[in-house]
């Protein structure tokens, strides 16, 4: 995928020497307004609408604003010629705004008529997780001087396209967004075809059958678009560099993040298999209770709801490592691992203890929810486990040679 493809979409230019602008500032040099080259040139070349603001919007639009930008194109300099009394406060509010795109997970590019490291400075009292200076790779900002970046008839591609691909994560991101995107589009197109009535007709059929409609909804608009995701869209020569080592903290922290959800994030009215409930001593119960059967039917309330609740006990490390052989955790037939879900914590599950109680027993004590494909694993092996069937023990002497 091109880099004009990853970066596409609508893009946000906040500079105070846009020509034209109002209050527009000095950032001509030789007669050559440079941001406005910059823009011209992604308008023409890429096809990029942009938004242009001479300065930072409401912190209360921030929000909007990112949830539809592609980009930002920043200047650093936004307090203007002679108003040096303005810099402190322009530059704390500039930090605000990068904390935002950051969460909104926007690639931010600082271009500057300043020297660079002087921004840097400022970007490394920012938290880690914002601006890693020992790992601009990490980075959602990228500084460059804006005579830099514009090589005289246009913006230095080669660098851009760089920093896109050498962050794993704006790369994944925007790749990611790009097949969601076509794949979403594609279902919504389809069905409108059948009926711009889809939604109701299928809320309808959830209502009637008494499940959550919204829920079971929200199920069927996810499954139908993954179904529809390429899953060739990631390239080899873009992902697999030395970069990708990290530590073994930072590899079970992505494990936990992948694999599980915590509390604060669910809703509290809704259950489903794979919540996880904190006991005493160390101990966790996870409902297995299939979602359909979660489902409060005929008026019942929510923590009137069953749930199948197997044990788990927190492992040890020295416990962990006694059962991981050759790349997986050696179980038996009654047991269930579940690696690093709880702040790093592994547990075993022992399925020989089940609880059935009501979910208003438990909801104060949800940690979070395990998510597929885990739960699946451990409701497969639990399914086994009720359903095993012993067989007589082979006699010894039927295996052994016996030595005439």
């Amino acid at each position: 995928m091109e880099t004009e493809d990853l970066m596409s979409g609508i893009a946000v230019v906040i500079d105070d020497a846009l020509a034209g602008a109002p209050g527009a500032g000095g950032d001509a040099i030789g007669g050559a307004d440079l941001i406005g080259r910059i823009v011209n040139w992604f308008e023409t070349e890429w096809k990029l609408p942009f938004v242009k603001m001479t300065k930072l919007p409401r912190a209360a639009l921030w929000p909007n604003l990112f949830r539809s930008a592609s980009f930002v194109l920043l200047d650093w300099r936004l307090w203007g010629v002679g108003a040096e009394t303005l810099k402190r406060d322009t530059i704390d509010d500039i930090k605000e705004f990068l904390k935002s795109a950051r969460e909104h997970l926007v690639p931010v590019l600082i271009l500057t008529h300043e020297d660079p490291e002087e921004v840097r400075a400022e970007l490394r009292q920012l938290p880690v997780d914002l601006y890693d200076e020992d790992a601009a790779e990490k980075n959602f900002v990228f500084v460059e001087q804006k005579n830099g970046f514009w090589t005289g008839t246009s913006v230095d591609v080669g660098t851009l396209k760089a920093w896109v691909y050498g962050n794993a994560s704006v790369y994944a991101l925007k790749t990611w967004c790009r097949v969601m995107d076509g794949a979403k589009i594609e279902l919504f197109q389809a069905m409108c075809r059948r009926s711009v009535n889809w939604p109701r007709v299928f809320w309808k059929a959830y209502r009637t059958d008494g499940a959550d409609p919204s829920a079971s909804l929200t199920n069927l608009i996810n499954d139908s678009v993954r179904g529809r995701m390429r899953g060739d869209a990631f390239e080899e020569e873009h992902l697999s560099s030395q970069a990708g080592d990290v530590s073994g903290e930072e590899l079970r922290r992505l494990i936990a993040e992948a694999s599980f959800r915590f509390a604060n994030v669910l809703p509290g009215d809704e259950v489903r298999c794979g919540d996880l409930f904190e006991g005493d001593d160390r101990k966790y119960w996870l409902n297995l209770r299939p979602d359909c059967d979660c489902i409060p039917r005929g008026g019942r309330a929510v923590g009137d709801i069953e749930v199948y609740c197997v044990e788990g006990k927190r492992l040890t490390p020295n416990d962990l490592r006694r059962l991981f052989k050759n790349g997986h955790f050696e179980e038996r037939v009654t047991q269930s691992v579940v690696f690093g879900v709880v702040d790093g914590n592994s547990i075993l599950f022992n399925f020989a203890t089940l609880r059935v109680c009501k979910y208003s027993e438990l909801r104060e004590r949800r940690v979070g929810r395990l998510l597929h494909p885990y739960v699946t694993r451990v409701q497969q092996r639990f399914a086994l486990f009720i359903q095993r069937q012993a067989l007589p023990p082979v006699p010894d002497a039927a295996v052994r040679r016996v030595e005439s």
